[in-house]
């Protein structure tokens, strides 16, 4: 029998909003399974002014028990903080209190204050990019779908890293195909597309010295609404990754030991590995120089983000071989 989460409390800390989420909505129905009739109080930290925190984790005139949710911790206001950690530290037995902390230094006086009163703590660090293929077939078998490796990895370079568009997008595959089974062939089909107008699709062709193919899905990608500083980033990551690439080309780390040294997904090292072929790590340092123009104009120093980001793909390119 599941235990009944009333008489604790949970701090749940980190950047990835989705499992945060699920965190929440799985102590939630623990809740609700001991006590159907639980009060669910759910408000953010800057609204604990005054008494409103005495009124969101003490109980009702219909119901003895509390669900108590507070949002952005870090941001409780000085004068309710004893108070708070107080309530965290020894919750009485009719409260459920969780309390959201994104992660960062804001409120860090707070967190440390719960931690040091011993109140338990679930981290919902944002996952490596060599991590996010494993999470999509993870949350494919959650739903008793099988999914390949290499549906992961498309899926993700159709999608990108946001956990709740691959959730999404998952979700997605499943209704509409009705299939039980996920392969790299059905998340082409029906995400044909996508990754063309990705600020990351524009990075592999940069990467690959396709010149042609670099510039047409640019055009695109700044045609159907990518923004500017999003394809900069995403051509500046992909570059960051091939000098380390090159850098640890004479270490005897391979496979998966090496995307994580560099800090990319396995399947990219097909793509570095070609690349080093035709670009030299003198090339690849005054490429990363380009692009960090580039992305200073995009961000304002220029006037035609459209030109600047051009002038910036074709600067690159010229650096292979270099």
């Amino acid at each position: 029998m599941t235990s009944s989460p009333f008489g604790t409390a949970i701090l749940i800390s980190g950047p990835e909003q989705l499992l945060a989420q699920r965190a929440v909505a799985e102590i939630r129905s623990r809740a609700l399974a001991a006590h159907p009739e639980a009060g669910i109080n759910e408000i953010h930290a800057t609204e604990l002014e005054d008494s409103m925190l005495s009124e969101v984790i003490g109980g009702s005139l219909f119901s003895s028990h509390t669900l108590a949710v507070i949002d952005d911790v870090g941001s409780t206001p000085a004068s309710v903080v004893d108070q708070l950690v107080a309530a965290a530290s020894n919750p009485p037995e009719e409260l459920c209190l969780i309390l959201l902390h994104p992660g960062g230094v804001k409120g860090k006086g707070l967190i440390d204050k719960l931690k040091k009163a011993k109140v338990p703590v679930e981290t919902v660090a944002a996952l490596k990019p060599w991590e996010v293929p494993g999470f999509v077939a993870a949350e494919a078998k959650r739903q008793r779908i099988r999914m390949q490796a290499d549906a992961a990895e498309e899926l993700v370079a159709a999608v990108g890293h946001d956990l709740r568009a691959l959730a999404s997008a998952i979700d997605q595959l499943i209704a509409d195909s009705g299939a039980n089974e996920i392969d790299a062939a059905l998340v082409r089909r029906y995400f044909a597309g996508r990754a063309e107008v990705s600020g990351f699709a524009v990075a592999d062709a940069v990467v690959a010295g396709n010149a042609t193919l670099a510039m047409e899905r640019l055009r695109w990608a700044l045609e159907t609404g990518v923004a500017p500083v999003l394809i900069t980033s995403a051509v500046a990551s992909s570059f960051r990754g091939l000098a380390k690439y090159l850098d640890a080309q004479n270490s005897r780390l391979r496979g998966a030991d090496l995307a994580r040294e560099i800090g990319v997904p396995p399947f990219k090292l097909k793509d570095y590995a070609r690349a080093s072929n035709t670009w030299q790590v003198g090339g690849v340092a005054e490429a990363i120089r380009l692009i960090a123009r580039g992305d200073a104009e995009v961000k304002g120093a220029a006037t035609d983000a459209a030109f600047a980001l051009e002038r910036m793909v074709l600067g690159v390119l010229q650096q292979r071989r270099r």
